[in-house]
């Protein structure tokens, strides 16, 4: 067996102790490892590790069982441009501390690494959003795994969105942006901006408007199967487009397609690992904190 390892190069207390302790683990049960070319040059300039390193092309499942992102959500998110649609699944190690793409905390990584040599895992397909547009930048990877969210820049005035759903015309959203979310996504940005929780595999997508001037704007809940157009325009000359956490300055009279990609994105979970586990664990649902008063 042979794993993939990926990371960004951000410095932080006790990390060399743990990628020491986590790379005897995988040795200790007759793994091999890689690891990214950009994420070696960190490992060998800031402590001093050598390891072989692979480049992107070769993250196929003839060359790896997996890709282990070692991070946070973020770094999570990096591995999608990595694997693409070459269907390598990838298991999340949470060094940060939320976590709900790596969701395997540090000390929970020799159970994980077992689980994952014993064949004890469960393979999650997580709904990809893909973007149609003739904006070149965009198209050199068009595709989202948490959300795309199109919103004004700095301190200029809201911006409209005027949004069609299978040709029918939906909403004008006058607002300070627009979050288009997949079920992996709803925990994130469209949360925070009122939006609900979507279980994995639900095969919808979420509309969350973000600061929408008009009241009675809520989120709305729409078929995966759907293609959404939308149109902006503003006061400003541009507008900001981010794709997960790629973001793009693009002409405030942009028009884009969003419909759901042609693959998936894989997770590794652990046998026994459900989402409702994370949820509970990360917002603390079901959790009284007056018995801690």
């Amino acid at each position: 067996m042979k794993v993939a390892l990926y990371g960004r190069p951000i410095k932080t207390t006790n990390f060399k102790a743990f990628y020491q302790n986590f790379t005897t683990i995988l040795t200790n049960h007759n793994i091999d490892y890689e690891v990214s070319k950009d994420y070696g040059t960190f490992l060998e300039e800031t402590y001093g590790i050598t390891c072989h390193s692979f480049e992107d092309l070769q993250l196929t499942l003839e060359n790896f069982t997996c890709l282990i992102s070692l991070g946070g959500d973020g770094t999570a998110l990096d591995t999608l441009s990595l694997v693409k649609d070459s269907g390598l699944p990838v298991m999340g190690v949470n060094l940060g501390r939320l976590g709900f793409l790596a969701n395997i905390k540090m000390d929970e990584v020799e159970d994980a690494i077992i689980a994952l040599k014993q064949g004890k895992i469960n393979l999650e397909k997580r709904t990809l959003i893909h973007i149609e547009c003739d904006i070149p930048e965009i198209n050199t990877f068009p595709y989202a795994l948490n959300d795309f969210v199109v919103q004004k820049r700095d301190t200029s005035a809201m911006i409209t969105v005027k949004t069609n759903l299978n040709g029918s015309f939906l909403n004008n959203y006058w607002a300070d942006g627009l979050i288009i979310g997949t079920p992996t996504g709803s925990s994130g940005y469209s949360l925070s901006c009122g939006g609900p929780l979507i279980f994995p595999g639900s095969k919808s997508f979420v509309i969350t408007p973000i600061a929408a001037h008009n009241l009675t704007v809520r989120p709305a809940v729409i078929p995966d199967t759907h293609v959404l157009e939308i149109e902006t325009s503003a006061r400003a000359d541009t507008v900001l487009i981010t794709l997960d956490s790629r973001s793009f300055v693009v002409p405030s009279n942009t028009k884009l397609t969003i419909r759901r990609a042609y693959f998936d994105f894989i997770m590794i979970q652990p046998q026994g690992t459900t989402y409702m586990d994370t949820i509970r664990n990360k917002l603390l649902w079901g959790a009284d904190k007056r018995d801690e008063a």
